[in-house]
C-alpha cells in the first residue's frame, strides 16, 4: 500500500500545478440525503471529495461504486481509499459525468490529537474538446469534543480573472457536526464565494442523520444557494436518504430534489445509490 500512497501523493502535487476548475464534482447518496452537508464528518470515501483532512479519522481500506440518475443524464463513480498507512492517508476516485470525466485525489495527515490537515485535487477531461483542467483545495478538521467536530475547506485557491470568468470561484466552507445524543448527528455547512456572480455569493447545506436500531440510518437535509454537482450549478432544495452499514459492507440510497437553480428551470429530482466494501 505504500507504493499506492506514494503515487497518489505525486498525483495530488501534479494536479495542483494545472489551472483550477470547479469545486466538488461528486456527492455520494449520503451527502445528497443530507442536503449536501456532512463535510465535518464524511463517511468512508466521502472524505476524498468533501474534506480530505477527515480521511485520517477513518482507519480503513475501502472500495466504493455509485451512481446518480436525473432528468438529462447519469453520473457514475468508483473510488478507493487507504487510511491505514502511518505516514499519511490517501484516496482516489473516478467520476463519469455528463459534461466531463473527473479523477479526484485526496491526502491527509493527523498532526495532533484531534487535528488533521488535508490536500485534494481533481483532474477533469471535458467531453468533446478533451481539454484538461483541475482544481486544488486545502482543509483542516478539529475534533473538538465527543459532541462537536469542526472543519474548514478552501476550494479554488487561485482566483484570477481568467478563472473567475469561467466560473471558477474561490469558495470557503466552514462545516460543523454536532452529536447531541447517541445515534443523532446534525450537520451545518455554510459557504461563501466572494467572486461568484451567477447568484447569491453565500449559501448553506444542513442535515440530520438518525440511527435506527444498530445498523440502519435515516437522513434528511436542506440546501440553499449551494452546489448541485450533478447539474453543474447552484440552487436550493432538499434531500432524503437511508443507509445500511454491516460488517464490511455499506449500502446507500438518496433522493435529492432541486426546487430552483441559478441556471434557471423548475424542479429536478435525482436518485442516487452506492455500495462500499471496507475492511
Amino acid at each position: 500500500m505504500k507504493k499506492i500512497s506514494t503515487i497518489l501523493a505525486i498525483s495530488v502535487l501534479f494536479c495542483s500545478m494545472i489551472p483550477s476548475s470547479r469545486a466538488i464534482e461528486y456527492q455520494s447518496p449520503r451527502t445528497l440525503g443530507l442536503g449536501g452537508a456532512g463535510r465535518a464528518g464524511p463517511l468512508l470515501n466521502d472524505a476524498i471529495y468533501l474534506n480530505p483532512s477527515f480521511g485520517s479519522y477513518n482507519p480503513i481500506y475501502s472500495l466504493s461504486g455509485g451512481y446518480t440518475s436525473f432528468s438529462g443524464g447519469r453520473n457514475y463513480n468508483v473510488s478507493i481509499q487507504d487510511s491505514r498507512t502511518e505516514i499519511f492517508q490517501a484516496g482516489a476516485g473516478y467520476t463519469k459525468r455528463e459534461q466531463n470525466s473527473v479523477v479526484s485525489l485526496g491526502a491527509s495527515k493527523s498532526l495532533l490529537k484531534g487535528l488533521g490537515i488535508g490536500v485534494g485535487s481533481k483532474l477533469l477531461l471535458d467531453n468533446g474538446t478533451n481539454k484538461m483542467t483541475s482544481d486544488f483545495l486545502v482543509s483542516a478538521s478539529y475534533l473538538a469534543s465527543h459532541w462537536m467536530y469542526a472543519s474548514i475547506i478552501l476550494d479554488n485557491l487561485i482566483a484570477d480573472s481568467n478563472r473567475t470568468s469561467r466560473n471558477l470561484n474561490r469558495t470557503l466552507y466552514t462545516a460543523f457536526k454536532f452529536i447531541p445524543t447517541r445515534k443523532v448527528e446534525l450537520f451545518f455547512d455554510p459557504l461563501y464565494s466572494p467572486s461568484y456572480s451567477s447568484g447569491k455569493k453565500s449559501g448553506y447545506s444542513a442535515g440530520v442523520e438518525l440511527g435506527i436500531l444498530s445498523d440502519f440510518y435515516l437522513r434528511m437535509g436542506k440546501f440553499q444557494d449551494a452546489e448541485i454537482t450533478h447539474l453543474d450549478t447552484r440552487g436550493s432544495g432538499f434531500g432524503y436518504g437511508l443507509g445500511w452499514i454491516g460488517p464490511k459492507l455499506n449500502l446507500e440510497y438518496a433522493l435529492s430534489r432541486a426546487i430552483s437553480t441559478h441556471a434557471g428551470g423548475g424542479r429536478i429530482d435525482a436518485h442516487s445509490g452506492s455500495m462500499t466494501i471496507y475492511f
